[in-house]
């Protein structure tokens, strides 16, 4: 198995203990681990473009750790959007911790200074946390329309991102229409940051990547104060790694439980469907499903531009995660076509 890295500093951030190659190539599939190793190869001959780091693990065994020309394990890689699915894992954890009473509190209920300037009778005092979490407020922000008047680029010109957002006029019924909004996904975490009266930074730290031994975060921050959960989270390819291996795992770490089970199946279970698109959408997560064969393989993941994926299987333990540079273009869809013409048809090459 031709890794890039030493496979027992791989397998302390799944929770488990260290096996030796051998134990490795007699668990693992062998057409994925070929699969996977292949890959490895090809990344490090940078026979993919912009492709920086790739990860490969199944059912908690590492398979593959590649990354591209100029880039070490050491590295951060601004994630971008796929910042929003840890979000999502975040709004989990006040529900847990009883912060939130349920994902159908309204925003205004817990932030009232940011509604402050609208009349009590303003429908956009009716958006929930759910509708956040679907890309269903209603409010005129598409970011894949860039003549929206709530389009992210314009709101980074901004100095109150949170402004910006609520004063955008409803374009659509609040919970009814899905349109991909950056904006509604910084007040989330100015959600975060209000009932618990932490940054977002250290909620995370305490209630997330600390329960994880992860150690790399770098959050960016808004003009106002805040922290940017919409988008440029740094993370190492391991750490992002381990946001899929906590999935895949079912919300547990080693023996800790991190992510209330309920909360995982409704975060990456279908809660809408996304117009001209074949992808549904969770709580911030990707849904999809693949026919393969006789089967159809259902799987779920984050995605940031530029190329940054993370792909879970969750029926079969696959994980499969990918950073990358190729901003704003085709080529930042690199990995899901490694994922679906390669990784997924080994993972099922050998099964009945």
């Amino acid at each position: 198995m031709r890794c890039l890295a030493a496979v027992g500093a791989l397998l302390l951030l799944t929770g488990c203990d260290a096996h030796s190659e051998e134990s490795d190539n007699a668990t693992a599939r062998p057409a994925l681990e070929r699969a996977a190793d292949d890959l490895s190869l090809a990344i490090g001959e940078g026979q993919f473009p912009g492709l920086t780091s790739m990860m490969v693990s199944y059912a908690g065994q590492p398979l593959a750790e590649a990354y591209g020309d100029g880039v070490s394990r050491r590295d951060r890689h601004d994630i971008r959007s796929a910042t929003k699915s840890i979000t999502a894992i975040l709004i989990g954890q006040l529900l847990e911790d009883g912060l939130i009473a349920d994902v159908h509190t309204r925003v205004a209920t817990l932030l009232p200074e940011p509604f402050a300037e609208l009349p009590h009778d303003d429908p956009r005092r009716s958006i929930t946390i759910e509708d956040l979490l679907t890309m269903r407020s209603g409010l005129a922000c598409d970011d894949w329309v860039p003549a929206s008047v709530g389009h992210e680029d314009k709101m980074y010109e901004t100095d109150d991102w949170t402004a910006f957002l609520l004063n955008q006029p409803l374009a659509h019924d609040i919970g009814e229409h899905f349109s991909y909004c950056t904006g509604g996904v910084i007040l989330l975490g100015r959600v975060i940051e209000g009932v618990t009266g932490e940054t977002v930074t250290e909620y995370a730290d305490r209630k997330l990547f600390g329960p994880l031994g992860m150690q790399s975060a770098v959050w960016a921050t808004t003009p106002e104060g805040g922290t940017d959960t919409g988008g440029h989270l740094e993370l190492t390819a391991r750490d992002f790694h381990q946001i899929g291996v906590l999935i895949a795992n079912g919300g547990t770490y080693g023996e800790r439980r991190i992510l209330d089970q309920q909360w995982l199946h409704e975060m990456i279970g279908v809660q809408t469907d996304v117009y001209e698109r074949r992808s549904r959408y969770g709580y911030l997560w990707w849904i999809d499903e693949q026919a393969m064969g006789d089967k159809t393989v259902r799987y779920v993941y984050a995605h940031g531009n530029g190329g940054n994926f993370v792909f879970v299987v969750p029926e079969f333990g696959l994980v499969a995660s990918f950073t990358g540079t190729n901003f704003g273009s085709r080529l930042q869809f690199q990995p899901l076509e490694i994922f679906l013409s390669t990784l997924l048809p080994a993972l099922m090459e050998e099964r009945p």
